[in-house]
């Protein structure tokens, strides 16, 4: 691991020499611009549901919506590991999804993630025999409180920890293996932007498990374990005591995902890198906090660190945008970095976007001045270029989407 290292660092100097050369412009790089629709990426969520009936032929979509955001559950490309290190690819879920985006003439964004779980299915979330393999500590387990929508809920989710070794090494050959297959089957030149991977409790969101927000009612938990009395799952799981024997740190978080980092930036190093960032209101509960940092401090030095792997190419996002709210670190972040902004609606009306921090109906009536159509103008106005949205959201409001259209917001190509 620490030859492949040394080596990938030589190659990425050589790759950063090279744009430095060509003045930075980011001019030969495919810019991710325009609105993509998002598929549904649960782990039981099969390739026939990943998108709204009727999205490929609505008006919408075909003249409003500029790509794909493939969001790929990790267990769906690697159903099983049996040796650490031999990962059997297989790519027929995210090349059915990559074929739907191409085959309409559309872009594409990727990520590869540990994926959502509904019920018991969390233990499909993990290739089978990936804990075995990697080892203990590898991929633990956590019960975490989701707001959103039409409450809260827990779900149980395993978190790759991006300093232990064999996951870092996991993510270097994924990062490379779906390089080369895209390269393989033809699907490189339609793809403008990989989400980075390998630090979030389910998704890509820069984040672990705080034990906030807390849960608001006692539950079970798809492990069995309730949130409050007498298992306190929640909490527990996210102690400083756990973090501590799990081996957290600032640096360490920080440099395990600047490795994971380095690996994506070498294996795409001529398409963007995307980073989205988890709300961590007032309170910091986007990290553990075990040495009293400022609020923000580790999500601030993994975009600066990844920023310096890969400058002039890095996008920063989030995952809640509302017609009312853009979250503020994005737009700092940015700012202090020189980094381009997107952003993705919130799915507060669970199977699309909610509006003005409403839940279901609340982004309607569909119109020219909806507030559908405001939570467009509102992700535009905030510097975003590229907006990921949920396919039932095209499929019910093509007016605000021509609207959206009309006032220049996330024109198409």
């Amino acid at each position: 691991m620490k030859a492949i290292i040394v080596i990938a660092t030589f190659a990425l100097l050589q790759t950063t020499v090279a744009y430095a050369a060509n003045d930075g412009n980011r001019r030969d790089i495919p810019r991710p611009s325009g609105i993509y629709v998002l598929n549904e990426a649960s782990d039981e969520q099969p390739v026939t549901t990943a998108y709204a009936p009727g999205l490929t032929s609505s008006p919408a979509y075909e003249n409003d919506i500029e790509g794909h955001a493939v969001f790929v559950p990790i267990a769906k490309i690697l159903p099983s590991v049996t040796q650490w290190g031999k990962f059997q690819w297989n790519w027929s879920y995210l090349d059915t999804l990559v074929q739907i985006a191409v085959s309409n003439h559309k872009k594409f964004s990727v990520e590869l993630e540990t994926g959502f779980q509904s019920s018991t299915t969390y233990k499909e979330s993990l290739p089978s025999g990936f804990a075995a393999a990697c080892g203990a500590n590898c991929a633990p387990l956590f019960d975490v409180w989701v707001t959103g929508g039409s409450g809260g809920r827990c779900s149980s989710a395993y978190v790759l920890l991006p300093w232990v070794p064999k996951v870092q090494e996991f993510w270097w050959e994924a990062a490379f293996a779906l390089s080369n297959h895209l390269r393989e089957t033809g699907a490189y030149p339609w793809l403008t932007l990989v989400h980075v991977p390998g630090l979030s409790v389910y998704d890509e969101e820069i984040r672990l498990p705080t034990g906030k927000p807390a849960p608001d009612s006692n539950v079970q938990c798809p492990d069995g374990r309730y949130t409050l009395a007498p298992d306190y799952a929640v909490a527990n799981d996210a102690s400083d005591s756990r973090w501590q024997a799990l081996g957290y740190s600032d640096s360490a978080a920080i440099d395990g995902f600047g490795l994971v980092a380095f690996a994506f930036t070498l294996a795409f190093p001529d398409r963007y890198m995307g980073l989205s960032l988890f709300n961590p209101g007032p309170d910091g509960i986007d990290f553990p906090n075990l040495t009293g940092d400022p609020v923000g401090y580790v999500a601030s030095q993994i975009v600066r660190e990844v920023t310096i792997i890969a400058p002039g190419r890095v996008q920063l996002q989030s995952d809640n945008l509302d017609s009312n709210f853009a979250q503020p670190e994005v737009l700092n972040l940015a700012a202090k970095y020189d980094d381009f902004i997107g952003w993705q609606t919130n799915k507060h009306a669970e199977t699309g976007a909610g509006c003005d921090g409403g839940g279901p109906g609340s982004c309607g009536p569909d119109g020219q001045d909806s507030p559908y159509f405001q939570l467009l103008q509102n992700g535009a106005e905030n510097g975003g270029e590229y907006l990921e949205v949920w396919s039932n959201d095209v499929v019910s409001y093509p007016e605000s989407f021509d609207a959206g259209k009309a006032a220049g917001y996330f024109p198409v190509d």
